[in-house]
């Protein structure tokens, strides 16, 4: 059976085979409770505005007419075959996230009406729910790959990804919170003032929008999608997986590269910023493994069985030769995390953390040792750069990256030379760094799984 691409919006029951039909039926009876709470919560959104005393008119529209769409959906939505009415409500949900920013909501408690609202009916509709026609599309197979010694998709490895996320909404939605005028002040233990001049500066007005509350809007998207599928979503949901691995990786770049410019920028230091870009940076190794387990899969299906990369990433695929996983109690999921994570820290290479403190000397060497200028700015950079692909390259995957290290260390060595300083610490620290950076990043560690055709890339 060939689909494409509104297959995923609208389907008719004749399309597919008897067994696939009772089995999406029997789901969505079981789950059809949620769009009677997802009903009440569109009730609850219509009461928002003179509840809580809405001052902007855009967005006592917003959630009147958001109130009456959701309603309008959820109903449409009972009826099992109407994929598109099930997807309105977690695009609704989404918006819903973001209206408060478009509009610029001046009471909090408008901000966390839709916050709340949007979060719940993405997760009743595409966690709890799970992806409208998932039963009808995804095909029997594995949920650990073929070649590899674990399963990418697993909570273990998915459950410190939410938990970072949620640490990170919540820095972002403090800073968001005094950029949309909810509180007056903002705290920073360190750099004094410097929060407050990082969120006011120039570079912070130039978006149309609060960069910070993106920011706590990036970090529930990260939530919902790290919750989003079961333990074989690596195949049977590539599309989550994918931008999964886009909101966490590249633009979790983007935004570190960003935050790590702040002193080149606008002149200080940001302690929130800092942690923001930090938790960012933890993420990404944690999701480097299932995005690529999916791309095995994409190439898979398309050298075996012609599926285009499109299908595949829409509608999911399946790999001979993996294995199923045994089920895990959700009752010791914390405890199997937790010791798995502590386990994984105490096998990362020594090397990498030597990296890492090298990084951050560099970073800091500036401000400890006094000097400025285009040397200062160009350490404020290296180093936090450095730093951040050292993390990157604690995860397996992403062990190959620590060779960047050496032209990393070479920059150092020459940028005192390239750049002109007439300070002797800076040239000292630069050299130094550079000589140190240089063997660190050869040595590769002991790796200690599979990853099926991918391992001859980890040296």
């Amino acid at each position: 059976m060939g689909l494409t691409f509104s297959n995923l919006f609208f389907v008719k029951k004749d399309m597919f085979p008897e067994e696939k039909q009772s089995a999406h039926e029997q789901h969505h009876q079981r789950v059809s409770w949620v769009y009677y709470a997802t009903i009440t919560l569109g009730l609850w959104l219509i009461a928002g505005p003179p509840t809580f005393g809405y001052k902007v008119p855009a967005m006592v529209w917003n959630d009147i007419i958001a109130g009456f769409l959701l309603i309008g959906l959820s109903y449409l939505a009972l009826k099992p075959y109407r994929l598109w009415a099930q997807w309105g409500i977690v695009f609704l949900g989404i918006w819903l996230l973001v209206a408060p920013m478009v509009f610029w909501a001046k009471e909090g408690a408008a901000l966390l009406n839709d916050y709340f609202i949007g979060t719940l009916a993405v997760t009743l509709a595409i966690v709890i729910a799970r992806q409208p026609g998932i039963k009808l599309y995804a095909p029997a197979g594995p949920n650990v790959p073929a070649g590899w010694s674990y399963n990418p998709s697993s909570w273990n490895q998915r459950v410190p990804v939410v938990f970072l996320a949620w640490l990170g909404f919540f820095v972002a939605r403090y800073m968001g919170a005094f950029q949309m005028g909810y509180i007056d002040t903002v705290w920073d233990p360190f750099f004094g003032e410097g929060t407050r001049k990082v969120l006011t500066s120039k570079v912070s007005h130039s978006f149309p929008i609060s960069d910070a509350m993106l920011g706590a809007f990036s970090y529930v998207i990260d939530v919902l999608f790290g919750l989003a599928g079961g333990t074989h979503r690596w195949r049977t949901m590539p599309w989550v997986v994918i931008i999964f691995g886009i909101l966490i990786v590249p633009l979790g770049i983007v935004s570190i590269t960003l935050i790590i410019l702040q002193p080149v920028s606008v002149g200080y230091w940001c302690t929130l910023c800092l942690c923001s870009a930090l938790i960012s940076l933890i993420m990404i190794p944690f999701t480097l493994d299932e995005v690529l387990a999916t791309a095995q899969l994409m190439k898979h299906e398309k050298e075996v069985r012609g599926t285009s990369y499109w299908t595949t990433f829409w509608f999911g695929g399946t790999m001979e030769g993996g294995e199923i996983e045994e089920k895990k109690h959700p009752s010791g999921l914390l405890n199997l995390t937790i010791k798995e994570g502590g386990k994984d820290l105490l096998l990362r290479p020594w090397n990498l953390f030597l990296l890492m403190a090298v990084g951050i000397w560099v970073m800091s060497a500036p401000g400890v040792l006094g000097y400025t200028g285009t040397i200062a700015d160009s350490n404020h950079i290296v180093g936090a750069i450095a730093v951040m692909f050292a993390i990157i390259a604690m995860s397996e995957v992403g062990r190959p990256l620590r060779y960047l290290h050496i032209l990393f260390g070479l920059w150092l060595i020459a940028a005192p030379w390239i750049l002109g300083t007439d300070n002797n610490a800076a040239m000292w620290s630069n050299v130094i760094s550079g000589l140190v950076l240089i063997p660190l990043a050869i040595p590769r560690g002991k790796v200690e799984d599979s990853r099926g055709s991918f391992d001859k890339y980890i040296k």
